[in-house]
């Protein structure tokens, strides 16, 4: 089944469940103002409120969690065991990436990346994202300028994202993340052989 199909399908289930609870807001409704018509003391009629209203929240609150969990397993990024071919530091500064094969734990400022990288294709690569400077959106795009991972590069915080580039070509590296008045030029390239 391919990713467009899912996504419909989950489009439809979003669509039915936001139709039955409307469904219960406008049969609630009803039955207020039909209870409403009848004579009895404020009192009385305060009290079935409250607790049709009590009720009410608490299947909201019960449903959004059996939705959570139901949702977990449709995440965007596959949880993979396997270990990865290759570790890439990523550094962002105003206004470009640098990155460099290893791991890099010394101090930043003296980090000697590129902004261009080769890797290798159909292998496992773990990218080890960082900034220097303010948030970042370390996002990389194919050939056909589709989005196909990406990550937030925080200051003082290693995010890991880890992918398996499936084809070969150069693949772009954009910060999606407003950084400041250069934002536009801060772009690195991956070239996967």
């Amino acid at each position: 089944m391919s990713n467009f199909t899912i996504l419909l399908s989950l489009q439809k289930i979003a669509g039915l469940l936001s139709l039955a609870g409307a469904l219960i807001v406008v049969a609630v409704v009803v039955f207020l103002l039909i209870s409403a018509t009848k004579e009895e003391d404020k009192t009385t009629a305060k009290e079935k409120v409250y607790k049709l209203r009590g009720r009410y929240l608490w299947g909201i609150i019960v449903m959004a969690i059996v939705l959570l969990f139901i949702s977990f397993k449709s995440l965007p990024y596959s949880h993979s065991k396997e270990k990865a071919a290759e570790e890439v530091t990523v550094v962002g500064y105003q206004w470009l990436w640098k990155m460099d094969k290893g791991v890099y734990n010394a101090k930043l400022e003296d980090f000697g990346g590129k902004n261009e990288i080769e890797l290798p294709v159909n292998k496992s690569i773990k990218f080890i994202v960082t900034s220097t400077d303010v948030n970042h959106n370390f996002a990389i795009y194919n050939s056909a300028g589709v989005l196909v991972t990406q990550t937030q590069a925080m200051p003082q915080h290693k995010n890991i994202l880890q992918y398996t580039f499936k084809e070969k070509g150069e693949y772009q590296i954009l910060c999606l993340e407003y950084c400041g008045t250069a934002h536009d030029f801060m772009v690195g390239i991956i070239h996967i052989n």
